[in-house]
């Protein structure tokens, strides 16, 4: 079975690289959809108790999670995007069980947590939706699909001009 990893952010124009795998795949009984999304880092100095004791619940069953830390509210959007990418992919003929739902915690490069992802879960393609920064933008700042293009050896990248789809 393919396995493709989808990196969604938390803008609504990454859920057009979900519609695109729609259109181009049409629920294939062949692919399991693999949503993804890198949580930016928080200290554990700014959370409340009961929320380091929810996280370091999670990080017992997640063990790439260890020793990492975020923010309720970024979790919570994450979650939603899922939801709203599940619900996209389930109405494009994708069965609930061919949809997995992971994430990540920034801490290196964003590209490079990605592409190690991909790896360690054994995708062959990764597809993600390009932010449309202007050159100047991207030559200071850099871009994240540019850079998984660049690492990704082995692995298959999708860049869905999120303009166009």
């Amino acid at each position: 079975m393919e396995r493709i990893l989808v990196a969604l952010d938390d803008r609504p124009g990454s859920l057009k690289t979900v519609h695109y795998i729609n259109r181009m795949l049409k629920g294939a009984a062949h692919v399991r959809i693999l949503l993804f999304h890198v949580l930016p880092a928080a200290s554990p100095n700014l959370l409340g108790k009961d929320v380091i004791r929810r996280i370091e619940k999670l990080q017992e069953e997640h063990p790439h999670l260890s020793g990492y830390f975020w923010q309720p509210e970024e979790e919570e959007a994450m979650r939603e995007m899922f939801g709203k990418a599940r619900s996209l992919l389930v109405a494009g003929g994708f069965p609930e069980e061919q949809i997995e739902e992971h994430f990540a915690v920034e801490s290196q490069e964003v590209a490079h947590i990605i592409v190690q992802r991909a790896a360690d879960l054994g995708c062959s393609t990764i597809a993600m939706g390009r932010r449309g920064l202007s050159r100047v933008k991207e030559l200071f700042l850099g871009s994240v699909s540019k850079s998984v293009t660049a690492r990704a050896k082995g692995i298959t990248v999708w860049v869905v001009d999120t303009e166009d789809v």
